[in-house]
């Protein structure tokens, strides 16, 4: 007998039914075992799966409430320069508010609420209903959202 024999079969069982019973025992109680790690092994894989996403989402969801935040505080400024954009119409004034937006739209922010949109009341805050119809006369301070989050709605004129 070799070295490994003698691990799986003490000298005292021998080589009868017994020890044949015996090794079938241990080899059950094996199989068994290597199930249970398996299954633990592949629990533990599904949880560190799960919570890699779980994670990647909460870190989406918190740069995108960091944005949010950055755009409430930048609204103010931006609220002033539309309306002294239109109180004093000028070329310059429309390329740097152009630009502004451009860059809000980088980072994934989008202005919405134009003069001849349909009224969306999850997206559009009416100051004044001058007629039974639903299309917006005039924007009195412009929305913003992120995706479908909308950070402000738009105050219009209807």
């Amino acid at each position: 007998m070799d070295s490994e024999t003698e691990e799986f079969v003490p000298e005292d069982e021998g080589s009868g039914p017994a020890a044949l019973k015996s090794l079938r025992e241990k080899l059950k109680k094996a199989v068994e075992e290597k199930q249970e790690y398996l299954e633990g092994w592949q629990r533990a894989r599904a949880d560190l799966v799960n919570y890699k996403r779980e994670e990647a989402q909460a870190h989406g969801e918190k740069e995108e409430r960091m944005l949010a935040s950055f755009v409430e505080s930048l609204l103010p400024a931006l609220d002033a320069f539309e309306l002294a954009l239109r109180h004093t119409p000028g070329k310059e004034l429309q390329l740097v508010h152009k630009q502004l937006l451009d860059s809000l739209r980088k980072s994934g922010v989008e202005q919405f609420g134009e003069a001849g949109d349909e009224y969306d009341p999850h997206k559009h805050e009416a100051l004044v209903q001058k007629g039974e119809g639903t299309t917006i006369e005039s924007v009195e301070r412009s929305g913003y959202a992120i995706g479908d989050k909308i950070i402000r709605p738009a105050q219009v004129i209807i």
